[in-house]
């Protein structure tokens, strides 16, 4: 059996595959069928199936246009998969030389409409990419369009391969040094998700997918209660002490339902997604086990990516804050903070899917909106007793402000109770319930999905 055929089969639903062009002699498959019974399209490269001959690239360029065409007018979601191109071994640039290489690059037809066509569909589609062997150049800009980009451990993506980077800048590279999974996984965030091999990754597109329908879990998997936690131990007393947030998260939702997203980039916020009695949502939630959970570029730029997520999926997100607010000092403000703040909170506005934010600690300043708090329409705001909510922190007031006349004083006292009292910003109708830590579960399913709650 052609490899091609053993990735459809380990992709898509039994006999639900229709190629769109299963005479051609083109270097892709392009066609549609139903993954866990949601309409699904697909443009893969045949691997190590692919034969290099004549004007086949050109032929391909049409094809793929056309299916994208059709998954973006049916709002269907397409999966867009590149593998090393004919024979194993090594990497070599003439391979993929073709007498219409030209043509391929200048006509309005050719490669930069595949890239139009893409980016046009990720507008309002969700689009999730999957690198199964080395790739680079014109091929790999594709990829990078998806909401979601998954490899393998042997797969690999750069801008230009070894024997160019050598040829350019005289520089020695081999291809998992430019742009192996650890590169674009931990380094530059290029990559979500890295399996150890194609089943794996082909199981998680599968789980995905399942979470479009109605907002459900996938069918046949039951969900266990979440882990048992000692709830009193779960998120420290002392404000600077850092701690994981996973484990706060695996102590209400349902018990294996997590997959985490970029889990070793940006660390300081975690995203992913997960279910709550059988209801798939989406998680973002800072972790003050690293950078204090404060949001710099890169992780601002990860919330974003799973907000756009979500709003595909018609998921909701769940928000879990303990931030001291964006990252401040000369680094942050070269690094465009100020830009990642902006992209953040567009990002919300166009998101339309029910949100919550849960305070778990603290929220303080810009932190409180990055985590879409009051104004950005969330569905409620939810706090431990012990959280604290405010323009400052009481320690910062203190020491932005030593000496007070008498007014000025009354003022921080009376703000100093506010924050530190949520009771009270409940009392004062500012944010929507203060809740008790074990409670969790049961008050995120009433606010968030009632429905389920009453059925």
């Amino acid at each position: 059996m052609q490899i091609s055929l053993q990735r459809i089969n380990m992709l898509f639903d039994a006999d639900s595959f229709l190629d769109h062009y299963p005479v051609a002699k083109s270097h892709f498959i392009c066609g549609e069928g139903s993954v866990n019974s949601v309409k699904t399209f697909l443009v893969m490269n045949r691997g190590q199936d692919c034969e290099f001959k004549g004007s086949g690239q050109w032929l391909t360029a049409a094809q793929i246009i056309s299916t994208v065409t059709q998954a973006r007018d049916k709002r269907a979601p397409l999966i867009y998969i590149q593998d090393h191109p004919g024979e194993t071994g090594s990497f070599n640039t003439t391979k993929v030389l073709s007498p219409d290489m030209s043509r391929l690059l200048l006509s309005p037809m050719g490669m930069g409409r595949v890239s139009a066509c893409l980016a046009e569909l990720a507008e309002k589609n969700l689009l999730i990419s999957a690198i199964l062997g080395p790739t680079s150049g014109p091929l790999a800009l594709p990829l990078m369009l998806a909401d979601l980009v998954l490899m393998t451990e042997k797969g690999a993506l750069c801008m230009g391969r070894p024997d160019m980077v050598k040829a350019m800048l005289a520089q020695e590279s081999d291809l998992y040094s430019l742009g192996g999974s650890d590169v674009h996984s931990e380094g530059s965030g290029s990559v979500q998700l890295v399996f150890k091999d194609e089943e794996g990754l082909f199981e998680c597109i599968r789980k995905l997918l399942h979470g479009t329908v109605k907002g459900k879990a996938p069918y046949g998997l039951k969900y266990e209660e979440p882990e048992a936690a000692d709830f009193e131990k779960l998120v420290p007393s002392n404000h600077r002490t850092p701690y994981d947030m996973h484990h706060l998260l695996h102590s209400f939702i349902d018990k294996g339902s997590f997959t985490e997203i970029s889990a070793k980039y940006a660390q300081e916020v975690l995203t992913g997604y997960a279910s709550i009695n059988g209801n798939t949502t989406a998680i973002i939630a800072n972790n003050p086990r690293y950078n204090g959970g404060a949001i710099h570029r890169k992780s601002a730029s990860k919330m974003v990516k799973m907000i756009d997520i979500a709003a595909k999926m018609r998921i909701p997100i769940i928000f879990i804050a303990d931030i001291p607010g964006f990252m401040i000092g000369r680094e942050a403000e070269n690094s465009g903070i100020f830009s990642a703040a902006a992209e953040l909170f567009r990002a919300h506005v166009r998101c339309k899917v029910p949100k919550l934010l849960l305070v778990a600690r603290k929220a303080y300043t810009g932190g409180v909106y990055a985590m879409c708090g009051p104004g950005f329409n969330p569905v409620a705001v939810l706090a431990y007793p012990q959280a604290h909510i405010g323009v400052f922190s009481p320690d910062t007031m203190k020491k932005v402000m030593p000496e007070l006349d008498e007014t000025t004083r009354a003022t921080m006292t009376k703000l100093t109770d506010e924050i530190e009292n949520p009771e009270l910003l409940k009392v004062n109708g500012l944010i929507t319930d203060v809740i008790k830590i074990e409670n969790t579960r049961e008050q995120i399913t009433r606010y968030l999905f009632p429905v389920a709650d009453g059925s």
